[in-house]
């Protein structure tokens, strides 16, 4: 209960929701032009200044005197390098969290505090160990806290130039181009984040002479962090007490706050979770992160880099101090743009449409600021065109004949997206149950000779998984045969159409037939509109 009050004081105390409510009441009341944008920068410094204490008070973090707690070999590593660099050795803390992950914190150099989890000294060898402290140093050594903080008032004073500029007529269209600039921005600050992430992998190999053993580490993170996700939602659905699953809850939501921090994120490393043990394999794993512009697309929303492109970054490193590089990275190839431009078309077409109609009903309003005026007539002929455009997606995401393939020919693939499948049929053994974890929780995870990989057994339309869905529990151990469409996102899997037990026994899936059915119902009902009109 102690940790539950905590937290919802936390969020009331975050700090976007409490611009958002003042800015709200300053806008209501009338404030002057003056006001509204002294109001991010004054919201901004306190953040800034009470940003350290609210971390410390919401993570539970065992600070550390004189390296105790911390191995020998860390703690000389931080003293030598501090004292090399100029560096004030920062606080040390330890997080209790089996998620690996490390981060810094503070308001200057001189007051920093560094912070690890025992995930992570448990998971890399000391040599590893000092890499990620050396890139936490980075982040010191260049001032990153100021730096972002200065950068996160950019985006702020924007939205508050449209505040003021949607007051006055004749200079609206300021308003809204400072509100497109206000949205664009937001990008360009997860993109500065993402520079400086990047700029600390620099510093590390330069500090430690050894940027595979970063490489290494990132790598390793990665994975122990999808396998602590993929843990915990397998802990969910167990039979644990309430209080244990109260702790698991507290856990997760802690691996959650080190995601945005700490050296790495989830979602920046999620396709690592097929090749950690294998360097060849993880290598391959990477490269589709590298020449797929799939990837930059799903990059803009992360606050780090995908680890393939850190990876690739580090061989530049070794390669500039002669060294034999672990994870060999194609350099000097092209982005493969190909069908790309109309895959994003199809993927982003019936989702506008059903937003725009959605908010017609729902809330006119935000089309009235966009001054879209749609009739009873145009919203029925949005609502048919968005049933072909989602006809269309379907069959584009749903084709071809199924050819047998391997894991190990698959995961090499890079022309495959979300968009743009590969029809395959692979044969293996299902050795667990979304272990070590993906964000689809509810995967299958099946082992060929060459490999492993996820197989998506549940239907992708949310409430269609409830009337569909087959128990993946009872295959564990089995050998099945998988017809399917492989994809990638964020990591490679298969989306099954027809899974074959040993004995013959098939389990199909359903989701591109409901996909159509509701697609042509949309359509049905939007002619049946219009004829009613």
């Amino acid at each position: 209960m102690k940790f539950l009050n905590r937290s919802l004081l936390i969020l009331l105390a975050l700090y976007g929701l409490v611009f958002a409510l003042g800015d709200a009441y300053l806008v209501r009341l009338g404030a002057p032009s003056w006001a509204l944008i002294l109001f991010p920068v004054c919201s901004v410094g306190l953040q800034f200044l009470l940003g350290p204490r609210i971390i410390e008070w919401m993570l539970d973090i065992h600070w550390i005197e004189g390296g105790a707690d911390l191995p020998a070999a860390n703690w000389e590593f931080l003293q030598k390098v501090c004292a090399e660099q100029g560096i004030k050795i920062p606080r040390v803390g330890i997080i209790y969290s089996g998620t690996p992950n490390a981060f810094c914190f503070g308001h200057v150099p001189g007051n920093a505090r560094l912070v690890v989890t025992k995930g992570l000294l448990d998971v890399l060898t000391p040599e590893e160990a000092n890499a990620v402290l050396a890139h936490e140093l980075g982040h010191i050594k260049h001032w990153d806290f100021v730096v972002m903080t200065v950068a996160s008032l950019a985006p702020l004073l924007l939205y508050q130039i449209y505040i003021i500029a949607d007051r006055i007529d004749n200079v609206r269209v300021v308003g809204y181009s400072a509100y497109l600039c206000y949205w664009v921005s937001q990008f360009i600050v997860l993109l500065l984040n993402r520079t400086r992430e990047s700029w600390a992998d620099h510093y590390s190999a330069q500090i430690t002479g050894a940027p595979d053993t970063l490489s290494s580490a990132l790598i390793k993170i990665a994975y122990g962090m999808v396998r602590a996700e993929g843990d915990y939602r397998e802990s969910l659905q167990s039979g644990y007490d309430k209080d244990e699953k109260a702790r698991v809850r507290r856990e997760h939501r802690v691996a959650g706050a080190l995601g945005v921090m700490g050296i790495s994120s989830l979602r920046a490393g999620q396709s690592l979770a097929l090749g950690v043990a294998d360097p060849a394999q993880a290598a391959a794993v990477m490269r589709w992160d590298l020449v797929n512009p799939w990837a930059r697309l799903y990059q803009l929303n992360s606050t780090h880099p995908l680890t393939a492109m850190r990876v690739r970054d580090l061989n530049r490193d070794a390669e500039a101090m002669h060294q034999t590089v672990r994870y060999p990275l194609p350099e000097g190839e092209p982005v493969r743009w190909g069908l790309f431009p109309l895959e994003v078309f199809l993927w982003g077409v019936p989702v506008i449409c059903l937003f725009v109609l959605g908010a017609s009903w729902l809330e006119p309003r935000w089309l009235t600021f966009l001054h879209i005026d749609l009739s009873s007539k145009g919203q029925a002929t949005l609502l048919m065109f968005t049933g072909v455009a989602w006809m269309l997606r379907t069959l584009f995401r749903y084709h071809g004949e199924f050819q047998d393939a391997t894991v190990g020919r698959l995961i090499e693939d890079v022309e495959v997206s979300q968009m743009r499948p590969r029809a395959v049929k692979i044969r293996g053994e299902i050795v667990g149950k979304g272990v070590p974890g993906f964000f689809w929780s509810s995967d299958l995870v099946l082992r060929d000779a060459s490999g492993i990989i996820f197989i998506l057994y549940r239907q992708t339309i949310p409430l269609m998984r409830y009337f569909f869905a087959i128990k993946g529990e009872n295959f564990i151990g089995e050998e099945v045969e998988i017809d399917g469409w492989f994809r990638r996102g964020l990591a490679p899997y298969v989306e099954m159409s027809k899974l074959t037990e040993k004995d013959g026994t098939t389990h199909r899936a359903y989701s591109r037939w409901v996909q159509q059915a509701l697609a042509v119902l949309a359509v049905v009902a939007g002619w049946m509109w219009l004829r009613g009109l």
